[in-house]
């Protein structure tokens, strides 16, 4: 039996994408490895979403308690995805079992620590890992991690119409409200995703502002069909801009975290409009572009669309295990 731990943080401030992820890579080692217990060590806020699945999970907001887990679960790797974590916290779990962790942009952790350094973005190679003796790098779009909806190919027989809005789990910048404001006056059918952690007085705001033509998506399960039959999505540069180039869709992008200012930055340089990070967001520009794709049905160039493929999942699964 081998034993993976995952420590992983979520919630209204930080957001669920990597808690999603970890989730997603978590169900393709168990279909990979049948033999295998996972543990997930989370903070309070995450409980409500993961009791909604089968994981075993400890509430444990404290980093320095990840030890003594280690321990007494006889964890075989330890998987850590959060940047709240140091360099000192990464070397005490190293003394105690391999170390696998899941990175964004090398500017957070001394990436030469860990046993395996995984990150699936786009611009993961040029990011200046050093090369380190004995370490397994896994980086770049071919080892993405994606959520398990995903990992079929996309269906090419689907209609494509109107826009899609999400600005991810959370929205504490109130960008929804400022893109229906952009594009209120623009006949064409679109959707917004409420996520799980939209506040209260925040969903009021916007139904009271959606016109005739906008639907309200409340805290879906999962965004796929949604993204799969838009013709444009309008989204933040993180994961889920992944999932809209799997699924040959168009995406529009802006920022509101640092750690997706790369990703932003390497998607613009191949032709994918960016609309600037918060707060200096181009909301003006949405007219213009959403013109562009849905009324005079320009294209993106060719290629871009099939930067992403869902089928990474699976072998990235496979060649962590071959680790343990």
């Amino acid at each position: 039996m081998k034993n993976i731990g995952i420590r992983v943080l979520g919630g209204k401030g930080i957001g669920y994408g990597h808690y999603y992820r970890c989730l997603s890579l978590a169900i393709a080692l168990g279909q990979v490895e049948k033999d295998i217990n996972i543990t997930f060590i989370i903070n309070q806020e995450l409980e409500d979403l993961i009791n909604n699945t089968e994981v075993e999970y400890i509430i444990n907001n404290e980093f320095e308690q990840d030890y003594n887990i280690i321990d007494e679960r006889e964890i075989d790797l330890f998987i850590v995805d959060s940047y709240l974590g140091s360099n000192e916290y990464l070397k005490m779990v190293k003394e105690k079992t391999k170390l696998m962790i899941i990175d964004d942009n090398n500017d957070i952790y001394d990436a030469s620590i860990p046993d395996i350094i995984y990150n699936g973005n786009i611009h993961a190679e040029r990011l200046g890992y050093l090369e380190i003796e004995g370490q397994l790098k896994l980086l770049g779009p071919k080892y993405l991690i994606m959520k398990e909806e995903y990992w079929k190919k996309q269906d090419e027989n689907i209609d494509k119409n109107g826009i899609l809005i999400t600005t991810g789990g959370t929205d504490d910048h109130g960008i929804t409200v400022k893109i229906m404001d952009a594009i209120k006056n623009l006949a064409i059918k679109t959707r917004i995703i409420i996520g799980p952690g939209y506040y209260c007085d925040y969903i009021k705001n916007i139904e009271a502002i959606k016109t005739e033509n906008m639907e309200l998506i409340y805290k879906p399960p999962n965004l796929k069909k949604y993204i799969a039959s838009s013709k444009i999505v309008i989204t933040a540069g993180g994961s889920t801009v992944y999932e809209v180039l799997s699924q040959n869709t168009i995406p529009i992008i802006f920022s509101i975290a640092d750690n997706q200012d790369l990703i932003c930055k390497e998607l613009s340089n191949i032709g994918i409009d960016y609309l600037g990070k918060y707060p200096s967001i181009s909301y003006d520009r949405l007219d213009e572009l959403i013109g562009r794709y849905c009324y005079k049905n320009m294209i993106l160039k060719d290629g871009t669309l099939d930067l992403i493929g869902g089928q990474s999942t699976l072998s990235t699964a496979e060649i962590i295990l071959s680790r343990i």
